[in-house]
């Protein structure tokens, strides 16, 4: 992990440790640089707020053979142009403001092709219903829902939205009606077209409803 502020080095540690991922943090890109081909890391982590380390950093991943099979996970605003300040290539983006778990979820939805175990803080159901995502309340578009919890979901998008100001997700679980819409808010986005939403609906009978349903169709361990 590339990046100089002490706040977020702290939540990407807490939120690794509790995925069993190991973090090696750096505050400079000379010294990143010079130790990425001593290690066999299998993701990078860059903040946008120092653009020219995580280019020289990602320079250095790109063009090494080590670096091919790393994955490059992005901390940006949600208006960055990613490309100009990362350059081509990154896998995942997590969005700021950060929170622990903001990261935790951004980091868990990549940690599987990182060759991890993957383990949830909150029950998680993996799922496939049809909904609608309304962008900045205009722009209507087409989703699958891959999995959802009471807090939250993770999302399949065939095509890029503009950019975002506001998101609200409707949908109907399975069987029931009538639909449901919640606001919504970006927290990860990743090169498949998937993206993970939390949910803003701070009404009792929406989490209660929810947490309902999930206990009522999740599959006994």
């Amino acid at each position: 992990m590339l990046c100089r502020q002490p706040e977020t080095v702290a939540l990407a540690v807490r939120a690794c440790r509790e995925l069993g991922v190991e973090l090696q943090h750096y505050s400079s890109a000379k010294a990143a640089v010079e130790n990425f081909p001593l290690h066999s890391f299998q993701g990078v982590i860059v903040d946008d707020q120092d653009g020219p380390g995580a280019a020289l950093l990602l320079s250095e991943v790109q063009g090494s053979a080590r670096g091919k099979n790393t994955l490059i996970i992005a901390l940006a605003k949600p208006d960055a142009a990613l490309d100009a300040v990362f350059g081509a290539g990154t896998h995942l983006v997590i969005y700021k403001p950060l929170t622990h778990e903001r990261l935790r979820n951004g980091l868990r939805a990549i940690s599987t092709l990182m060759g991890r175990r993957r383990r949830r803080a909150s029950p998680r159901l993996k799922v496939n219903l049809t909904a609608t995502l309304t962008v900045n309340e205009a722009e209507k578009i087409p989703i699958r829902i891959l999995d959802i919890s009471v807090g939250g979901a993770a999302i399949s998008v065939q095509r890029p939205f503009s950019t975002v100001r506001s998101l609200a997700l409707s949908f109907a679980l399975s069987g029931e009606q009538p639909t449901i819409t919640t606001a919504a808010e970006l927290v990860w986005k990743d090169v498949r077209g998937n993206v993970g939403i939390e949910f803003l609906n701070t009404d009792p009978e929406f989490a209660k409803s929810m947490a309902a349903w999930m206990k009522t169709h999740s599959t006994p361990r």
